[in-house]
């Protein structure tokens, strides 16, 4: 064993004192696809060996499994052509009743959501179910439908041995219940029966009747759950609402909260419960929905409809994702919270037909990779595990290592002293220009030793200069009252140095329609996600100025018309798909080694004047190259246009780290790459040339 390591294993005299793990909370995960999946042809695996899916989720701490339920869906089902083998209907009763007997069987307690409806309800679309149309008029006679159904629905879960824990009374219900008439052969609303909260309230109660009439007799009373989706300054004014309104026989008061179509911070999440909590003391809170990405790649032709990252969890990569949702569901526990359920993090790609496509929406939050449904361990499917729990009140300290310069072919790592004696070497996450980074929970005020590696090997210990090198021969930590972020260089004392800078000014013109009276802001990575007013040039020209460090990963920004996150997006500018170059949805820069200007019209990608145009439109539109076969297996071949042959070559795997692949030349522009030493999977190859660079997806079967 090294020396320096003997003695940092030996050296540790701090142990963390943690508190007991919380066992009432849920962990919970939407499973209402994976029966579907599996018919598909999806098999799940972990470790590369195929295993119950249902097991996968136990064995990584799911306690609490969801499905949905709807009347009779086999008005739409029937018009997908699926592949072969795939069952007519999903998501009704029968297949219900195998998703709980497979939950209950790997010990995990069960959630029925009643959508009271053949269709997905949500906050836009409460369809009645198309054999209730007859009474959907009729109040009386539309209680007693939901009334006798649920009493129905549960008395047969109860004779089966499957009565749910807890029963959630319709979906994401914002707008009230069993409300929309539906399309004669679509999904959408066509006119709504009514708005009124005390009709809404009437159907509501039934549903609740009904679960407490079978309850006092079953073997399990479930407990009751309403269920609302908005943002987060209005769940207040819904709970007062339906209360008011007479619906007060609940157990649990239910919110969905996504990033992406709510637009708050974890800490505005937190600030949430915790009103609900102290305002409504009678009722337990649990967020019953959520969802984060991995990665902004579709993997198929079915659109991805979770599309916005946090800006606080960049880049988008399997680590952010479980980074996320740990800080997400720590912030929940703070605030007197009960639960967290995942939506769909199993709706895999598959040749199944959904009405929007065929394939996945959700291939880029699923907990398992696109090609060989095997679970990454490395992502979100993880934030379930107790020891992120072990003191939600813990500091979340982050250590960041610039590794420029060094060897990192074999992973970079750390070790610390608050894994106990001798430390866990674990794997840090690449984020793009050399930096690798590692998040954990510590106690307030505490501190140890911790030291970078770049194998898993005890002979890889970062070598520092004896200045910044502790009796541990590792580097000192400290915690302090707030969290904590440590940015270090590899092998040196201090953070890295501030990296040069150059100065790039944007510009935007306003549409001649458009309202400025709040003024012209800019946001994104640019700026640190603060929005920034710009300078009006005159002519509706506005603009600003930042010095930014050269680089080679593309930094995200857009403009928009208000100063504040609140309801932002209705204010942001809708970035056309060819300069949308950071998740599909924002502007994107790669910083020269000069000063530049990146000047376009609001909303396009079109340059203003002569300034110069963004780097990547004037290369996604101008340069191209071939590249096959796709997919590959053992060689592909790339032939570049004249311009580009002094061009650089990179390949790089889905969480952004680079890869290496022997690369042979055989003449200026044509190349073969052997890619037999390449796991199967996505891969990402990237030609730069200067400032400019192309990339294409890459699939090795």
């Amino acid at each position: 064993m090294h020396d320096r390591m003997k003695k940092f294993f030996t050296g540790i005299g701090i142990i963390l004192s943690l508190g007991a793990f919380s066992q009432d909370f849920y962990f919970g995960h939407d499973l209402s696809y994976v029966n579907q999946m599996e018919d598909c042809g999806a098999v799940f695996k972990e470790n590369g060996v195929p295993k119950d899916i249902y097991q996968i989720f136990a064995d990584h701490g799911t306690n609490l499994v969801r499905a949905r339920l709807w009347v009779d869906p086999s008005w739409w089902q029937d018009s997908l052509v699926q592949p072969g083998g795939v069952k007519p209907h999903y998501n009704d009763y029968e297949d219900v009743k195998e998703t709980f007997r497979r939950a209950r069987e790997a010990g995990m307690k069960i959630m029925l959501g009643f959508h009271y409806s053949d269709f997905w309800a949500d906050p836009g679309r409460q369809l009645i179910p198309r054999s209730w149309l007859n009474v959907a008029y009729s109040l009386e006679d539309l209680k007693d439908s939901v009334y006798n159904y649920t009493v129905r629905v549960l008395t047969g879960l109860e004779s089966e041995g499957l009565m749910p824990d807890f029963v959630k009374i319709g979906n994401e219900n914002n707008g009230g219940i069993l409300r929309h008439i539906p399309e004669e052969n679509g999904y959408n609303p066509v006119a709504s029966v009514s708005t009124s909260w005390s009709r809404h309230a009437q159907l509501f109660n039934a549903g609740i009747e009904a679960v407490r009439h079978v309850g006092v007799t079953s073997s399990i009373d479930p407990k009751i759950v309403i269920h609302f989706s908005n943002q987060l300054s209005g769940q207040i004014w819904n709970y007062n609402n339906i209360i008011n309104n007479g619906v007060t026989d609940f157990d649990i008061i239910g919110i969905s909260y996504y990033y992406a179509w709510h637009g708050a911070s974890i800490s505005e999440l937190e600030s949430t419960i915790r009103n609900l909590v102290q305002t409504f003391p009678a009722y337990e809170v649990m967020v019953v929905e959520t969802g984060y990405l991995w990665t902004t790649e579709n993997f198929d032709s079915n659109g991805n409809i979770i599309d916005e990252p946090d800006p606080q969890y960049l880049p988008v990569i399997p680590e952010k994702q479980l980074e996320y949702m740990v800080d997400y569901t720590r912030a929940v526990m703070r605030a007197g919270g009960k639960g967290v359920v995942f939506w769909e993090p199993a709706w895999v790609s598959t040749p199944c037909r959904t009405p929007w496509g065929v394939g996945s929406s959700h291939d880029h939050v699923v907990f398992f990779d696109p090609v060989n449904t095997n679970f990454m361990s490395n992502g979100g499917g993880i934030w379930c595990h107790p020891e992120h729990y072990e003191n939600p009140n813990d500091k979340k300290v982050t250590f960041k290592v610039n590794m420029s310069g060094a060897d990192v072919s074999a992973g970079v790592y750390i070790a610390g002293s608050w894994s106990g004696s001798p430390p866990i070497i674990e794997p840090m996450a690449y984020e793009g220009n050399n930096i690798y980074s590692y998040f954990t929970y510590l106690p307030a005020e505490s501190e140890g030793s911790f030291f970078f590696l770049n194998d898993t090997t005890l002979e890889s210990i970062e070598p520092l200069p004896d200045s910044c090198r502790n009796q541990d021969n590792g580097r000192d930590y400290q915690v302090g009252l707030k969290n904590k972020v440590y940015t270090c260089e590899w092998g040196k004392c201090g953070p890295p140095p501030p990296p040069e800078k150059v100065s790039v000014t944007f510009k935007v013109k306003m549409d001649e329609d458009a309202d400025l009276s709040r003024g012209v802001y800019i946001v994104g990575k640019i700026c640190d996600w603060e929005i920034t007013r710009m300078i009006s040039e005159g002519d509706r020209i506005f603009s600003i100025k930042f010095s930014l460090p050269p680089g080679e990963d593309t930094l995200a920004y857009y403009y928009l018309t208000t100063s504040t996150w609140t309801n932002y997006k209705d204010y942001r500018e809708s970035v056309p798909e060819e300069c949308a170059w950071k998740w599909g949805i924002d502007r994107g820069i790669i910083v020269p080694p000069k000063d530049t200007t990146v000047a376009h019209y609001w909303g396009s990608c079109n340059s203003i004047g002569t300034s110069t145009r963004n780097n990547q439109v004037d290369v996604k539109k101008n340069d191209s190259f071939l590249i096959f076969p796709i997919p590959a297996r053992n060689e592909i071949y790339l032939k570049l246009p004249d311009h580009l042959h002094h061009a650089i070559i990179s390949v790089f795997d889905m969480t952004g780290k680079k890869v290496e692949v022997p690369l042979i030349s055989s003449s200026n522009s044509e190349y073969c790459l052997h890619t037999q030493g390449l796991a199967k999977g996505f891969y990402i190859l990237r030609v730069q040339q200067g400032e400019f660079y192309i990339s294409r997806k890459l699939v090795i079967r």
